[in-house]
């Protein structure tokens, strides 16, 4: 693509070896929770990581490029397939397995993700429509974000609840910032992080993703 054709006419005077996903390497998904990756050094079956989302594959898949090129570090096939079950990635799609916020949804899931611009909505959303229930959002965000361009993103949303962000003085108030998003119907507006959690109908298998800031994320991880 047009990206992809830049980047290389950026880079083609640096000496360095240069990799290219879908040229030099490439991962596909699988049934039963693996997926296969393959460069010039061969293809390993390996499991699925504890992240989610399509974007964190590709994640994977280059730092496994990078590591198998650097031959001097002895990267073995078993090292990489312990290693990507072992993969802690904070405030994305981050899933909240205990702690008291945990304890106020009960069998219901509960993630935090600090995506705060249309990008991040973009994959975040792809995540969400990858799963057969209904979908929550809690969103705080920063006064100087595009708030409807980045909800815009977001689609099969069943509530939407906006909350302020504490201790951020340049974060914009939950009620102006549901004032703002005027076109979600399904709209409210809480004080606070727990106040919201409570407010939410939940049925069963439901889930609640906190998003829109990584201030917010960080908040949302220190209360639990």
């Amino acid at each position: 693509n047009k990206i992809k054709e830049n980047i290389k006419k950026t880079i083609s005077n640096n000496r360095s070896n240069k990799f290219f996903h879908n040229e030099n390497y490439s991962f596909t998904m699988q049934e039963n929770d693996f997926f296969y990756y393959e460069d010039q050094f061969g293809g390993i079956k390996l499991p699925m990581p504890n992240v989610k989302g399509q974007f964190q594959l590709e994640n994977v898949s280059t730092a496994i490029t990078t590591l198998r090129i650097l031959k001097d570090l002895k990267i073995k096939d078993d090292h990489i397939k312990k290693g990507i079950l072992k993969i802690n990635c904070i405030a994305r799609l981050q899933e909240i397995k205990s702690g008291k916020l945990k304890e106020l949804v009960k069998d219901h899931k509960l993630y935090v993700d600090g995506s705060h611009n249309p990008l991040g909505a973009k994959v975040l959303n792809e995540y969400l429509e990858s799963l057969d229930c209904n979908k929550h959002i809690i969103l705080g965000m920063m006064a100087n974000k595009d708030h409807n361009e980045y909800m815009s993103f977001f689609k099969d949303i069943s509530t939407l609840t906006t909350i302020d962000i504490p201790n951020q003085p340049n974060s914009i108030k939950g009620g102006e910032l549901k004032d703002k998003l005027n076109g979600f119907s399904n709209i409210n507006y809480k004080e606070s992080i727990e106040d919201a959690i409570k407010s939410i109908p939940l049925k069963e298998n439901d889930i609640i993703l906190i998003t829109g800031s990584l201030y917010l994320a960080g908040e949302v991880l220190n209360l639990n």
